[in-house]
């Protein structure tokens, strides 16, 4: 029989503000598309600094669209970090795109620039960086690089929103960026997610493609093929209610990690590090820890739950095996080999925190 959980890995946080909002919702008479919903987006692109806020149903419709509306198609090339969650790669796999990959920056798990260079070619269009854990990766190096190139920079923050880099919220960056609101996120709708831009053009036609296409002048005329990837009202509240609790979240999380890096120093182990000038939501708190398995076996005998974030790499995915045959991600594949995913949730007490820091000092020591 398996150990009960006692800590587990994340734990969604709601309140009486969130249900108080949703119940509002659901009296009104309008829950697709309606009041809360261009709310939820106004007040998040004025957090994000960006001129446009398009919300969508899940961080993958909103990373989906992101590429559509650039153009992106077949024939194109698009640079992906090989240790991503399969959301990116599956992007540029919908728009009948090549997908490339780069390895990641040994010290911030994040698509390491050097990688993205050595990568380009006349026909890559694009560039995808994903914020690992909820912490930015290189983005005013590739936001030059790209420039340079004459690409676009997509930004995948479904981690990272509440974070900053130089002082600028990671969706500041890019042509695009993205953001996801899943259940354990930061900050939640339990599903859906948030295009960012400042590209009027290009919010149009996000709006255009998340609603099936259809001409907003008149009903049931569709001007070009998209989706259904509205948001609902309900949702919209539920973001609405958290909005004001965003910054609480955010230094509690903080707290948490920085308990975290101070009593897992002394260890045999990498822990996670930020660039210079950011911060970081704190959404992963991975390390890489030798023998892995039987580490993240050992706490689960306690009754500590942890994940593996991520066990594959993109090339080693059963579906990519077949793009990428033969090649090499060094550091994605180490990281993939070692690394753990330890509890941090909001309420997460101290001792919970203390237990889990003991025992993987005592699984480490067992193994050494």
């Amino acid at each position: 029989m398996a150990t009960p959980v006692r800590i587990p890995w994340a734990r969604p946080a709601f309140g009486e503000a969130e249900i108080a909002s949703a119940v509002a919702a659901l009296h009104s008479n309008w829950l697709t598309m309606g009041p809360r919903v261009a709310a939820f987006e106004q007040q998040l692109a004025a957090l994000a600094g960006r001129r446009y806020a398009v919300a969508v149903s899940s961080g993958t419709a909103a990373l989906d669209l992101a590429l559509a509306a650039l153009g992106i198609g077949p024939g194109d090339e698009v640079i992906v970090p090989a240790m991503a969650y399969i959301a990116a790669p599956n992007a540029v796999s919908y728009q009948g795109a090549r997908l490339v990959l780069a390895d990641v920056d040994p010290v911030t798990w994040t698509l390491d620039p050097a990688e993205v260079v050595c990568h380009i070619t006349p026909a890559t269009r694009a560039v995808l960086a994903l914020d690992y854990g909820g912490a930015p990766a290189h983005h005013e190096v590739l936001t030059t690089l790209a420039e340079a190139h004459g690409l676009a920079l997509v930004v995948d923050a479904a981690e990272s929103f509440g974070a900053c880099f130089q002082q600028r919220q990671t969706v500041a960056y890019g042509h695009v960026a993205i953001t996801s609101f899943h259940m354990v996120k930061i900050l939640t709708t339990i599903e859906g997610g948030m295009i960012f831009t400042d590209d009027h053009a290009m919010a149009e036609r996000l709006r255009l493609l998340r609603n099936q296409g259809e001409d907003p002048q008149q009903k049931y005329c569709h001007l070009a093929i998209g989706n259904n990837y509205r948001l609902s009202d309900l949702h919209a509240a539920i973001g609405l209610a958290q909005i004001p609790q965003l910054e609480a979240r955010l230094a509690e999380r903080a707290r948490l990690a920085a308990r975290y890096q101070a009593r897992l120093a002394h260890l045999p182990i990498q822990l996670p590090c930020l660039l210079p000038g950011a911060t970081s939501t704190w959404f992963l708190y991975s390390v890489l820890v030798p023998n892995r398995d039987v580490v993240q076996a050992a706490l689960a005998a306690q009754g500590i739950e942890t994940r593996v974030s991520w066990p594959l790499p993109v090339h080693w995915q059963p579906c990519y095996q077949a793009l990428a045959l033969g090649s090499r991600f060094p550091v994605a594949e180490h990281m993939a080999a070692h690394v753990l995913s330890l509890p941090l949730y909001l309420g997460m007490r101290d001792e919970e925190q203390d237990e889990v820091c003991a025992a993987l000092e005592d699984a480490l020591r067992t193994l050494l």
